[in-house]
């Protein structure tokens, strides 16, 4: 918000400069991110503008009242405000949802999204230009000057931070206003000249004929001002935020009003602010006011008093404030405060040095109370913690003392989980893969690109109804496109080596109206080459292919203690059919690993293929254990075979299947078994067939094994694999 100085020194018995009340404000809780000289276009006035930046639960802020209100009560000097009462507006015609008054009628058929609508009529009045000073402060707080009733319209929005409209009652069908949900399809002209289609969801402010305004962004043509405008209907309402929120973001429109009403405008700000421009459009415009004014409202809005223990907020603060400077500080925000007995009695004990640091005991609890009266301008202040933060920011945070915490009961640990995520991500580093962090949320071609079928599971996503961004309407299901995207990015910038991976949740749907399942994923994606210098390596000992990622997944693996890893071949549309696999834990699919398909590799415009990694790291770590098993080293030898089988080519001969079936039929003696070689000739071996070299260890812990031995081990395994996979035994 711009805050013109001259404009805000108007309210406060105050001589500070600009520059030292920007740094105040900005130690106060209110940001002035800049200060910048003003000179208005015809040149004759010039001024310092405060630029503040206001966070969205203090809409109070966005005013030059708002401002005052708070650096007064920083400062300790007096608040001078304007004169918000005329005789119209202390004893307006009031009702619960219909009023008629003469020729004006006010209808709310929504209460709920507009609980409050006041209005006031003004006759006679003379639309022209404004005075010089009204348009050189709407200027310098940088709204454009219309003509003097709309200009005092906007002077008041600034001033008290209340959003009015002006409506030529000529215009007005039987001068009828109506406060209702805009129908399906129906059209508005904006007075910034679009038409707008407006929905069940918008709220509107309509005459008998139709929609006239929308209702807390802008208004429409078919009742604005003109110059022959004589008869002006002021109207002054309360909306609700989040409706306004939603009308402005579906419309594409924000304006000084919508971005008020979205942030809260105070419901009892009606009528002053009625009265105040009444003031300055007869000021400026000349008219009488017409009758008293209209006031149709839901309930009369109040809210109920917060309790406020002095000793918590010393607790809090670290802080020695006796009770009178706490009442003190709270009244110069304007809140009402009150002591009963029992508080007076225990503010003038005093507090205890010895208890001023640490909780205070339940009778002194009890003895000290103060009951706080919150304005409804601060929607923001709802418990006795937000009240002791009030507190805080008026005495200065600067002034608090430095303490240390007080004796900590015992220290904090990570848990079993985040010890072994802290293991995966050691891991995943010291294979030289960098962590990336992307949104949580991703787009419907992101699934697309994924080329998924459209019984994936993860196409079954949660979908927002209101993203933050064009492509972000849906909460992610995988970890896949922010690494595709985040490779892309570097390809793009001619980084060809590339490897990433990412620790973050998931949200797996589970039908409507049901929260998501979350579940934290790994996933990484490598590609390009595996080492720093290559210029004397041949391709295969360069590239991060299929089986460097398979290597870190079992180094993952051993890390964490986990055993009962196997691999499987695996059939996903956006893996490679043959360079891919599913990990497998314990018999349990816990994710899958593979190199892209050229349809993905096309879709991110990736110049080689990547291999991928996405497993469930909530299973994981499930059947991961933090210490390790230790065993005594052997204190007799091993006896080494090797044995070449010759099995088809598919994918019940897989190395995975044949190493299973040879611990099957090993027996004791079998302590391992590893495959080092694969062969396929057709001419020598066979159309359809390959060689499989295996190792095979034998081992017993209490004595050293015979020849004989070993020889029957053998002749079992053979046996077992010529009889079950039809394996022809070349060598053993």
């Amino acid at each position: 918000m711009r805050v013109p100085y001259s404009w805000l020194m108007e309210y406060l018995e105050t001589a500070t400069p600009a520059d030292e009340l920007a740094e105040i404000l900005t130690m106060g809780g209110l940001e002035v991110e800049e200060v910048e000289e003003w000179t208005s276009a015809d040149g004759k006035a010039r001024d310092t503008i405060l630029i503040t930046s206001v966070t969205s639960n203090r809409g109070d802020l966005l005013s030059m009242v708002g401002v005052a209100r708070h650096t007064a009560a920083l400062l300790r000097c007096n608040l001078k405000l304007p004169e918000l009462r005329i005789e119209e507006t202390d004893s307006p015609n009031v009702a619960g949802s219909d009023l008629t008054q003469g020729d004006t009628r006010i209808t709310i058929d929504d209460l709920p999204g507009c609980p409050r609508y006041s209005a006031l009529r003004l006759v006679g009045v003379q639309i022209r230009p404004s005075p010089d000073w009204m348009r050189h402060r709407l200027e310098a707080a940088g709204v454009r000057p219309l003509g003097n009733v709309i200009d005092a319209t906007n002077y008041v929005l600034l001033e008290l931070g209340q959003p009015l409209h002006a409506f030529d009652h000529r215009l007005l069908v039987r001068g009828h206003i109506i406060v209702r949900r805009a129908e399906d399809g129906e059209k508005l002209v904006t007075i910034d000249g679009n038409t707008r289609e407006l929905s069940e969801n918008d709220l509107v402010i309509a005459d008998e004929k139709g929609a006239i305004a929308l209702a807390g962004v802008m208004g429409g043509t078919e009742t604005e001002m003109g110059e022959r405008t004589t008869d002006v209907l002021l109207e002054s309402a309360h909306f609700n935020p989040t409706m306004i929120r939603r009308t402005a973001q579906r419309h594409v429109m924000s304006t000084e009003a919508s971005y008020r009403f979205e942030r809260f405008v105070d419901p009892n700000l009606t009528l002053p602010a009625l009265a105040r421009a009444a003031q300055l459009i007869r000021q400026t415009a000349g008219g009488e006011v017409a009758g008293p004014a209209i006031d149709v409202r839901a309930e009369d809005f109040a809210r109920e008093p917060i309790t406020l223990r002095p000793a918590r907020t010393n607790w809090v603060l670290g802080t020695k404030l006796q009770t009178p400077e706490q009442v003190e500080l709270l009244k110069r925000l304007g809140f009402g405060v009150e002591t009963d007995t029992a508080a007076a009695e225990g503010a003038a004990r005093g507090l205890p040095d010895r208890d001023w640091l640490r909780p205070y005991p339940n009778e002194l609890q009890a003895l000290e109370r103060m009951t706080v009266a919150v304005p409804t301008r601060r929607p923001d202040i709802e418990r006795e913690i937000d009240l002791i933060e009030e507190i805080a920011i008026i005495y200065g945070y600067n002034n608090m003392p430095t303490t240390l915490p007080g004796a900590i009961a015992s220290a904090g640990v990570r848990t079993r989980e985040q010890k072994l995520e802290s293991r995966v991500s050691e891991v995943m580093r010291g294979a030289g893969i960098c962590e990336n962090v992307s949104y949580s949320m991703m787009g419907g071609c992101d699934l697309d690109f994924l080329c998924l079928v459209p019984e994936a599971p993860e196409r079954e996503a949660l979908c927002l109804r209101d993203p933050a961004a064009e492509n972000q309407e849906l909460m992610r299901t995988t970890l896949l496109p922010g690494l595709l995207v985040a490779a892309q990015h570097n390809v793009r910038r001619r980084v060809d080596t590339v490897a990433l991976f990412e620790i973050g949740r998931v949200f797996l749907g589970r039908g409507e109206g049901v929260l998501p399942e979350e579940r934290q994923k790994l996933a990484a994606i490598c590609m390009g080459s595996s080492r720093v210098s290559t210029w004397n390596l041949p391709n295969e000992y360069q590239e991060m292919d299929f089986y460097w990622l398979k290597g870190v997944i079992e180094q993952l693996c051993g890390r964490l203690n986990v055993t009962g890893l196997t691999f499987e071949r695996a059939d996903r549309s956006s893996l490679h059919p043959g360079r891919s696999a599913t990990v497998i834990v314990d018999g349990e699919q816990i994710g899958h690993l593979g190199e892209i398909s050229r349809e993905v590799q096309r879709a991110y415009d990736l110049p080689s293929p990547a291999v991928l990694l996405e497993i469930d790291l909530d299973t994981l770590i499930a059947k991961a254990d933090l210490l390790a098993q230790y065993a005594p080293q052997p204190r007799f030898p091993a006896v080494n075979r090797d044995l070449a089988l010759v099995v088809d080519q598919d994918e019940a001969h897989s190395g995975t299947h044949l190493i299973e079936a040879a611990e099957r039929s090993g027996g004791e003696l079998l302590e391992s078994v590893s495959i080092f070689d694969v062969y396929a000739d057709p001419e020598r071996l066979g159309a359809g067939r390959k060689s499989v070299a295996m190792r095979l260890v034998f081992r017993d812990p209490d004595r050293t094994l015979t020849d004989e031995e070993v020889d029957e081990a053998m002749r079992g395994i053979i046996q077992h694999m010529e009889r079950k996979l039809r394996a022809e035994a070349r060598t053993w």
